[in-house]
């Protein structure tokens, strides 16, 4: 009976030796992935470009264990992963026109509705508060908007865009917008593992609240060379890309750069012209890059309408006490000591201490460290 042509598609994808341009040229010739997988040794030789090592695998009959294909398969759905191969409609639109499109995704969760808006937040993985805290702020406010947040789940920006879209479920209110964008990972190794495995808890969410794909199959390894490939798929998914905090050579002004070469709008948040996490961003919008200070500066460009955060924390903060109002008030996107926050405000330590513990719990700052606060804008 042999396998079918969905089969043959996942089998092409799932071989860690096959690159997306060597499966490109094997298309060329033998136009379906089933006559591939079926293909003679005579033909793979006369396929034009292909690496000698890429035929000499092609022509292992090891790698066509059939059995073993459909175990591998059969391991994903247990996994509760899936695959969409380029001859699935299930495969994102926005992805089949791109140079070097992957051949298929194996992913947890759903896939991007191409028919709604997706900006791609990214930046530096060692970033400062000022931009984990733009992060997760802007995100949460472009998905209360109704934009999808697309990113690599790096640590740094990465993570924190993600955890802004997540953040009303972290607070207990995910589920009263349905129009509310969701958030998805793109990963640079095999679907079932989490790199940096700090972010395990964030990927475990993602999968109900959005979800995670990859280009490879399962247990490819997180080598550094495969990240620069992610990022036009990252870039490739989105309507525009968003920089927050990057050096002049980072993988963020990559994503950028293909983001660029795809047509899509690129975005960056300015910095301290000193700051060296604020030079990419900098020449970025030197290069012209629309500089972005609030949210609706990307939503504008969507024909999307939407109250911000500012609005709704500006009701809130009328339930703030006195007390929680002087010590939010001290605090900014840098992080303040506990004793300069207690002289500030005229309070006593224990005071400071009982302030600070109520305004983490409501949301309203973060802990930077020992002693350390921001606010969480």
């Amino acid at each position: 009976m042999g396998l079918t042509e969905r089969e043959c598609w996942f089998w092409l994808c799932s071989r860690p030796w096959l690159g997306v341009r060597s499966i490109d040229k094997l298309l060329g010739y033998f136009k379906t992935a089933k006559n591939i997988y079926y293909g003679r040794n005579t033909q793979y030789a006369k396929v034009q470009g292909l690496k000698e090592a890429v035929r000499k695998k092609l022509e292992n009959p090891e790698e066509k264990d059939e059995s073993q294909l459909k175990r591998d398969i059969q391991r994903l759905e247990i996994l509760g992963g899936r695959f969409a191969g380029r001859i699935d409609k299930e495969y994102p639109e926005k992805l089949r026109h791109i140079y070097d499109a992957p051949a298929g995704l194996f992913y947890y969760g759903d896939l991007p509705d191409s028919k709604r808006p997706a900006i791609a937040i990214v930046g530096a993985r060692e970033a400062s508060g000022y931009g984990l805290a733009s992060a997760r702020y802007f995100a949460r406010a472009l998905s209360e908007m109704g934009i999808d947040v697309i990113s690599g789940l790096a640590r740094g920006i990465d993570g924190e865009a993600h955890r802004g879209v997540l953040q009303e479920k972290e607070n207990g209110e995910a589920g009263k917008d349905i129009n509310r964008g969701k958030t998805w990972g793109v990963l640079g190794c095999g679907l079932n593992i989490c790199y940096p495995r700090e972010n395990y808890g964030l990927f475990e969410t993602m999968k109900f609240q959005g979800g995670i794909l990859s280009e490879y199959g399962l247990d490819v390894k997180p080598e550094p060379w495969r990240f620069p490939m992610r990022n036009r798929i990252i870039s490739g998914l989105s309507d525009g890309i968003f920089v927050i905090e990057a050096r002049e050579r980072s993988g963020a002004l990559i994503t950028a750069e293909m983001g660029l070469e795809q047509g899509k709008n690129v975005y960056a948040l300015p910095g301290r012209f000193n700051d060296s996490l604020s030079h990419g961003c900098l020449r970025l919008i030197q290069s012209g890059a629309k500089l972005v200070f609030k949210p609706e500066d990307i939503a504008e460009d969507y024909d999307i309408s939407g109250n911000c955060l500012g609005s709704e924390q500006g009701k809130r903060k009328l339930s703030l006490d006195n007390s929680e109002q002087l010590v939010y008030a001290s605090l900014s996107l840098s992080p303040k000591d506990v004793d300069t926050i207690s002289a500030q405000c005229g309070l006593t330590l224990s005071e400071t201490w009982k302030v600070l513990v109520n305004l983490e719990l409501e949301g309203w700052i973060r802990p930077m460290g020992k002693n350390l606060y921001i606010r969480s804008i």
